[in-house]
């Protein structure tokens, strides 16, 4: 209860351009967002399915898992999604120094800018864990904080149908910023069923925007 009332006030008290929690509530859009990736098997095959239905999304990178695979990477760009940055090594932030997060973040757009030759301008923190010296930071380096307004909760590994079943008993939202993890295949099978679904209803599924 207390994190709720805390992102509560973070959502109406901060601007857009420092903490997003949710999109665009105007038009009938959704926007998919992807943590802890890429993966060598998995980020592939998620691709190709968004490709399947032509629909954009965010993938939040972790810096070391790029390095690795940066074949991805780059398809990811080519693709047509955006990259954003989730650390370089996925620490526990709420334990570690502020230079220490900086240079988590700092080493992982480097490295993104090194594979695309495009400058990364969004950012979210391991586990949601935000705190007010880091989002001033940020704000100075022009880089904008990424909440969520949706969690499937995928990193319980429920099976899918389970997650499916949520998400479609508790309605998503126009805005609604959609998280899941590309480290794992269930993120493939529920929106297998879940983006016709959300199409069917006139929703559409985009990436966010730099700002």
């Amino acid at each position: 209860m207390r994190n709720k009332i805390r992102y509560f006030i973070r959502s109406k008290l901060l601007p857009n351009s420092l903490f997003l929690i949710d999109g665009k509530k105007e038009s009938k859009s959704l926007y998919l967002t992807f943590d802890d990736g890429p993966v060598q098997g998995i980020t592939e095959n998620l691709l190709d399915l968004l490709d399947k239905y032509q629909v954009k999304a965010t993938f939040f990178i972790i810096g070391q898992c790029a390095k690795s695979n940066p074949e991805i990477i780059k398809e990811i760009h080519h693709r047509g999604h955006k990259l954003a940055n989730h650390t370089y090594t996925h620490p526990a932030f709420h334990k570690i120094s502020l230079p220490e997060k900086i240079n988590e973040i700092t080493s992982t757009n480097t490295l993104i800018k090194e594979l695309t030759n495009e400058n990364c301008k969004i950012f979210r923190a391991p586990q949601g864990r935000w705190d007010l010296k880091l989002l001033m930071h940020l704000f100075r380096l022009k880089i904008t904080a990424v909440h969520w307004s949706r969690d499937s909760m995928d990193f319980r590994k429920e099976p899918p149908a389970k997650i499916v079943k949520r998400l479609i008993d508790e309605p998503v939202k126009s805005g609604d910023i959609l998280l899941f993890h590309d480290d794992d295949s269930r993120c493939i099978e529920v929106l297998e069923t879940l983006i016709p679904y959300w199409q069917s209803q006139g929703f559409s599924i985009n990436a966010l925007e730099n700002k």
